[in-house]
């Protein structure tokens, strides 16, 4: 191999990782967001089926949809690689909550518990109040 062909193969191993964790966070960044946006529909959603606005099925159908949503980005996010995996699993774990949480207010709509919307409701805050803490966490720079 020439001398050159030498260089571009150290570069190019130099840059890999740096290219991958690019698109990594890239990646996090945009499945959280996704997890955000989504939560907040689920709150919506189910705002308006506690108000009388929206009907049982469509409310429980949108329902399930965010939760499966929100798990599959918890997966992406989980999947990413890091370079602090606890920060990365911290928003992981934010978005599987917000699935948990989606899922009782389905389940709740499905059986017509107002009450246990309500409660599903709290936990979709607090776990978006997560889901914001994790995110700053995730993306703070490095001191």
């Amino acid at each position: 191999m020439s001398s050159i062909a030498w260089w571009r193969l150290a570069l190019l191993q130099v840059l890999a990782p740096m290219l991958a964790s690019c698109s990594s966070s890239e990646t996090v960044d945009q499945q959280s967001k996704l997890a955000a946006s989504t939560a907040q529909a689920a709150v919506l959603v189910s705002d308006a089926w506690t108000s009388g606005a929206a009907p049982s099925h469509y409310a429980s159908s949108a329902l399930q949809s965010f939760a499966e949503t929100l798990a599959d980005a918890g997966r992406q996010v989980e999947s990413a690689a890091a370079s602090d995996p606890a920060k990365r699993d911290a928003l992981a774990a934010a978005a599987s909550r917000l699935s948990n949480a989606a899922k009782r207010a389905k389940d709740a709509v499905h059986a017509e518990q107002h009450a246990q919307v309500g409660q599903a409701q709290q936990e979709l805050r607090a776990a978006q109040g997560d889901l914001a803490t994790a995110y700053r966490n995730y993306f703070a720079p490095q001191r």
